[in-house]
């Protein structure tokens, strides 16, 4: 059994937004396995808010200009008072284009590459990033990165969600997406915003795990048993409750089958396939403060 700790129990608290008591109760139950615990507090109704982890920055994109290279880059800072900072943001742009440019396919290799424009005696993006730490005062560091390649007939279209609607200032949510077929950015920028407030975590049903389903299954046919609403119901009206709440997840969290933002009556399944021989191929989304998801590409 592993140590219940503080440290633990504060992890548990943050991803379920329950009491102390609840939380170390669960843990026990469980024997200080985390991923248990959340999913036993799962079946009895709360859900789980998800990994965090501490700091501020902003989500800075680079599209090259015939479309075919993307890049999003998460810096991060100890204050949101230096995100909003012109310097920073500048740095942020800078990585951003020399993360599109570069070989590097993670971030200690991009911090060790060539960077010409530092005035520092160490002129590599570690430099760089050490000179604007010397100039604002505040810890930076580089939190990831993501870079995609399109082959072929392949687009890379970039959404950052800013609150001065300018992208180039960078913002707390960015995304990328790969289309193919299509003639230019719109259905990319369309799918792309989408994703930045609907949060999917696959692009189809295929690419959800079966150990994922199966456990959501077995999450789902918990709740449905232990909802009022269900008591005294047959079998088989409660395995339909449960098949209509699997499908509902499905369409919380793949792409494809969510509602459309805009158009909620129509998927974005749908919406692409009204660009005729158009396809989403892949898609990556970064958030300030979210778990770290991204991979270069």
């Amino acid at each position: 059994m592993a140590a219940i700790t503080a440290q633990l129990v504060a992890q548990l608290r943050e991803r379920t937004g329950l009491g102390m008591m609840e939380c170390k109760k669960a843990l026990t139950e469980t024997e200080g396995d985390l991923d248990a615990a959340i999913e036993l507090l799962r079946k009895k109704g709360t859900k789980d808010r998800g990994e965090r982890v501490a700091g501020e920055g902003i989500v800075m994109a680079h599209v090259s200009d015939d479309g075919k290279t993307g890049v999003l880059v998460e810096l991060n800072s100890e204050t949101d008072f230096v995100a909003r900072n012109d310097d920073f943001k500048a740095l942020a742009r800078a990585l951003a284009m020399k993360a599109a440019n570069s070989h590097a396919e993670t971030v200690e290799e991009l911090l060790a590459e060539a960077h010409d424009d530092v005035s520092a005696a160490e002129k590599t993006v570690a430099g760089a990033i050490n000179a604007a730490i010397n100039r604002i005062g505040e810890k930076i560091v580089i939190g990831r990165f993501v870079r995609f390649k399109a082959v072929d007939n392949g687009m890379i279209t970039a959404y950052v969600h800013s609150t001065t609607g300018a992208g180039e200032d960078g913002g707390r949510v960015g995304v990328l997406v790969e289309t193919t077929g299509t003639p230019d950015g719109t259905l990319g920028r369309e799918v792309a915003m989408h994703i930045s407030f609907a949060k999917p975590k696959f692009l189809k049903d295929e690419e959800v795990n079966a150990d994922i389903l199966q456990k959501e299954r077995e999450i789902i046919t918990a709740q449905t048993a232990q909802d009022p609403k269900m008591a005294g119901k047959p079998e088989a009206a409660i395995n339909a409750a449960v098949e209509g709440r699997m499908k509902k997840y499905l369409g919380e969290v793949v792409l494809l089958s969510q509602p459309y933002i805009r158009e909620e009556k129509k998927t974005v399944g749908q919406l692409v396939g009204e660009t005729s021989g158009a396809q989403v191929t892949r898609f990556e989304r970064f958030e300030i403060g979210a778990a770290a998801s991204g991979a270069v590409a």
